[in-house]
């Protein structure tokens, strides 16, 4: 395996390429965890090479971890979503679920008037 470039950055792959076309990405990561879930920050690059940080637990399907930020995280830090897509999933975490008990009393019934 040899280290080659390519739009999003270095990646391994097989020297060989027509015979062999194994690669691999090189993921880069921060030290600091997710400000959501604690999982690890991955640094990623758009096309126009710019960085962003993503939570290696946001699948992009709306479900798992929806932290993804243009800015590096720091330790301690509380992610709150800006857009609207993101708030939805942000309140739907950390709404309790609340269960309402059932009360065992029978409501009196009204007497029919004559």
């Amino acid at each position: 395996m040899v280290y080659k470039y390519g739009r999003f950055g270095k990646f391994l792959a097989c020297p060989g390429y027509p015979e062999c076309q194994n690669a691999k990405p090189i993921i880069e990561t921060v030290d600091v965890p997710c400000p959501v879930c604690g999982g690890t920050v991955q640094i990623r690059k758009t096309k126009k090479k710019r960085n962003y940080y993503i939570c290696e637990n946001n699948s992009g399907i709306g479900e798992g971890c929806y932290y993804i930020s243009w800015n590096k995280p720091k330790l301690g830090e509380k992610f709150i979503p800006t857009n609207d897509k993101d708030l939805n999933l942000y309140e739907k975490n950390e709404k309790k679920k609340v269960t309402k008990k059932k009360s065992a009393r029978k409501k009196p019934k009204k007497k029919a008037k004559k």
